[in-house]
């Protein structure tokens, strides 16, 4: 979606309300680059004062994990407000602690208005006052029951007249129709009445947010929660992401051996009657020395470790027991310092110690810190965060250890986490839930020389891939204006998302050196124009040498005037899915930046060909005779055939598009 940006206020008073509020934590730089993409965001989206727009508008803010998206959010909300929408509606995780804390932040930069909470709109009569007076806000927690009651108390005030910017928090999350998988004509509670809003006022826009948008982009083409246009936020300098951890020869991953995993399961022995396995006993060491070192120049400050790696709230009550145990052995151990458990316990402290240093050069000597991990180790708080515990994600001890699941992950910031521990391991996941689980990152690079991540092999492969994954997502994005793109580069054996929000008839694939072509040409006078147009196109390449160069979009050209029979079966040839996979491929970057397949397409032409038989769009068109080699599989090959007339079918010109060799899959939702 492109069009001409309408002039934006950017100096009015709500707008300063939270720019000044921002500066106090990312200061005035950060404020600077915030106030650019929220401008942009306003530029995109309705205007106000115009009526109800021709098509429905809808965008995503595209930030990465614990990135500052919340600054852009706040910040494009005082602007919205400054250049006349009456409303800001946003809609956050269904999550108390996490509702509670974008309510307040909210209400925080956004000082000048009303801002109305859940409990607001239970009196019809005094909500239907309280938004007479705009502009106005509200958050509301993605609940079914919580979003009907809003829309009926919106209905009852006959509010049908105000001007919306909906803001819609993690908005891969719940809001999709989760029965979109199985086309019963049901719809999920959530995703209907964000609908309700939607469709009840015409002059709105609907801001997506997330770092994770897999989900969103693997809807149909126009689809009512596909954004049409995309902004991506761009991190500041202190941003600790994938390229810190997931770098070859990076020192802040530690590898332990997979099976520690199956070891921290309940199931695997009901009661505790072990240590921690080495690798878990060798990342809480690293904690203990790390979070005393920083201690000692920061005394006010509390540290935190995260150990995740089951969805099971007994493993994790399993899990914070062995914890609890080591705990208390070595606080014991120190208090002796005799013995086999303090002369194990003072190598694993002095280890974690070396190699600290070796990213921290400011890492306060091992005697120095000894005594600290003696002193504040009795005090050493470890908590359960899960959905039976009610324990909260804050730091009240100098040791603050956190187990659980999924509520360690989406959503969830942690301040000041040094180390973590990871060993979700399922059998095939979903690209965007394992970025979500990402906690270490953020705005961490003050410590940076005592973070460490411990994790198996393969799942530091699975990480490593997801970061290029999303590196390529965000590269395609940044090629394309406010992200107007097609398709995902998805690596291995992934799921780029849960299967149950996506329309299973309107998804296809290529996949890394595979092929796509039409199941039978039109061979009409139809295409003869065509034909003659490739004719004299192809006149300067021979049959000889076996292929020539081209560009990528030099090869859709060509593409363009090639055409598939109507009778046939069409589905993945589709010239707009053709040429977001090559424009995908085309910027896709390997880890050192450069290009892994580049701005090029082998062009293979043969002419004198006599195929008259309807194949599928997979089996491809080119003879058993060694033809499949006559291009390297580095990089997308255009095989052009012509075909000889057979009796009423005219001459044409037969393609097929094989993709590279890789370990990927290009994924795109069509409307067939």
């Amino acid at each position: 979606m492109s069009k001409t940006p309408r002039p934006i206020k950017t100096d009015a008073p709500h707008a300063q309300e939270v720019l000044n509020v921002l500066a106090q934590d990312i200061g005035n730089d950060g404020t600077k680059k915030a106030l650019v993409k929220a401008k942009r965001i306003l530029e995109l989206a309705v205007d106000p004062t115009m009526g109800k727009p021709a098509q429905p508008s809808d965008g995503l803010l595209y930030g990465l994990i614990q990135s500052g998206k919340t600054s852009i959010l706040t910040l494009t909300a005082g602007l919205s407000v400054d250049n006349d929408f009456d409303c800001i509606l946003v809609l956050t995780t269904d999550n108390d602690p996490l509702y509670d804390q974008t309510k307040d932040r909210i209400r925080a930069a956004l000082g000048g208005l009303t801002v109305l909470g859940k409990k607001d709109w239970k009196d019809p009569v005094r909500f239907a006052n309280q938004i007479k007076a705009k502009p106005f806000a509200i958050v509301c927690s993605k609940n079914g029951s919580m979003l009907t009651s809003l829309v009926n108390a919106f209905k009852a005030a006959k509010a049908k007249s105000l001007s919306l910017l909906i803001v819609d928090d993690e908005a891969d999350q719940a809001s999709l129709d989760t029965k979109t998988s199985k086309p019963t004509g049901q719809v999920s509670p959530i995703n209907r009445e964000i609908s309700a809003i939607r469709s009840y006022f015409p002059v709105n826009t609907y801001l997506q947010v997330t770092a994770t948008p897999q989900a969103l982009f693997l809807q149909r083409p126009n689809h009512l929660y596909r954004p049409s246009f995309t902004v991506l936020t761009e991190p500041g300098s202190d941003y600790v992401g994938g390229d810190a951890f997931f770098s070859t020869g990076s020192k802040l991953l530690e590898l332990v051996d997979i099976n520690e995993t199956t070891q921290l399961t309940a199931s695997n022995q009901p009661s505790p009657t072990g240590g921690l396995p080495a690798g878990l006993k060798k990342a809480v060491c690293t904690f203990f020395v790390g979070a005393a070192s920083k201690i000692i120049k920061n005394p006010s400050q509390g540290y935190a470790f995260l150990l995740h790696v089951s969805m099971g709230t007994k493993d994790h009550e399993f899990t914070r027991q062995l914890l609890d145990d080591f705990k208390q052995e070595s606080a014991a151990a120190l208090k002796k310092k005799t013995g086999s458990a303090y002369t194990s316990l003072m190598k694993n402290l002095q280890t974690a110690h070396a190699d600290l240093t070796t990213t921290d050069p400011t890492l306060q000597p091992f005697d120095a810190i000894l005594p600290k991990i003696e002193f504040y180790l009795n005090g050493a708080n470890i908590k359960l965060i899960n959905a039976l515990s009610s324990d909260e994600i804050k730091l009240d001890s100098k040791f603050n250890l956190f187990v659980g699941g999924n509520k360690l992950g989406r959503g969830v910031t942690i301040k000041n986490l040094l180390v973590s521990y990871y060993g979700r391991n399922p059998k095939r996941p979903n690209a965007d839930t394992v970025l979500q689980h990402a906690r270490m990152y953020g705005y961490r690079k003050k410590d940076l020389g005592v973070t460490r991540l411990f994790l198996p092999q393969r799942l530091a492969d699975h990480f490593r891939t997801i970061h290029e994954m999303e590196s390529s997502l965000r590269n395609l994005l940044q090629s394309f204006p406010d992200g107007a793109f097609e398709g995902l580069y998805i690596s291995g054996s992934w799921n780029a998302t849960r299967r149950n929000v996506l329309d299973p008839s309107s998804l296809g694939q290529f996949l890394a050196g595979g092929s796509v072509n039409p199941s039978y040409p039109l061979r009409t006078l139809e295409s003869a124009a065509d034909t003659q147009w490739l004719d004299a196109k192809l006149k300067g390449i021979g049959d000889t040498p076996a292929y020539t160069t081209i560009t990528c979009d030099q090869a859709m050209e060509l593409l363009k005037h090639t055409h598939a029979n109507p009778n046939g079966q069409i589905q993945l040839w589709d010239m707009s899915a053709l040429k977001s996979a090559l424009d995908v491929l085309k910027v896709k970057q390997g880890p050192d930046g450069k290009p892994v397949y580049g701005d090029k397409v082998y062009l293979v032409v043969k002419r004198g060909r006599d195929l008259k038989t309807i194949r599928s769009e997979r089996d491809g068109i080119i003879s058993g005779k060694g033809e499949e080699l006559l291009a390297p599989m580095d990089a997308p090959t255009l095989f052009l055939y012509r075909m000889n007339k057979n009796g009423n079918e005219e001459e044409v010109w037969w393609p097929q598009l094989r993709f590279p060799k890789g370990n990927f899959v290009l994924s795109f939702a069509f409307d067939w």
